[in-house]
């Protein structure tokens, strides 16, 4: 096995390891803050993969990530197909097509990054399963009560965990040629 594959299979492993995570998060720590109307929604799957994407320079493998993860992430939590399936490809082309802006990537590009794109996943979310007649919270209401505690946690789990992803994301991403 080439090094250039033994780090697609690393950064696969990395990702289902986020997405267990967000599961685990969520049972663990937050049942006992979701009560009531305020929810928090862990997104640690969505960070690794924007601190991915923010040194991957193939498109066509973030579409795939997103495609692919996003099916799990959809069977896995929701057992509804399609939220994650259309919006995570659409937030990595998203988060590639801005990335460029960039000299170099550091704490606060890739924390704005990641506030706009998980902003853009949890409204798309809302929109979608508004249009599907799956849930009936007001705007206001998913705002207040999901939106902004959502981005408040992630944003403290990003703080909190930025050192140890980012030099992880950089070493799987990082490779030389084999000859």
């Amino acid at each position: 096995m080439d090094v250039k594959t033994r780090k697609i299979t690393g950064q696969v492993i990395f990702i289902l390891l986020a997405l267990y995570l967000d599961g685990l998060m969520k049972w663990a720590f937050l049942n006992n803050m979701n009560t009531g109307e305020v929810m928090f929604i862990p997104q640690l799957m969505l960070m690794v993969l924007v601190m991915l994407s923010m040194r991957i320079s193939d498109r066509r493998q973030l579409i795939t990530y997103g495609i692919v993860f996003g099916l799990i992430y959809d069977s896995y939590y929701f057992g509804m197909i399609g939220l994650y399936t259309v919006l995570l490809p659409l937030a990595m082309v998203g988060v590639d097509h801005y990335k460029f802006l960039f000299v170099k990537a550091n704490m606060g590009y890739e924390i704005s990054i990641y506030f706009l794109a998980l902003t853009f996943m949890q409204s798309g979310i809302y929109i979608l399963e508004r249009l599907l007649q799956q849930t009936k919270v007001d705007t206001m209401d998913f705002i207040t009560f999901t939106l902004g505690p959502t981005l408040l946690w992630n944003m403290i789990v990003f703080f909190i965990l930025y050192i140890p992803l980012a030099n992880l994301s950089d070493w799987l991403v990082k490779y030389r040629r084999d000859k």
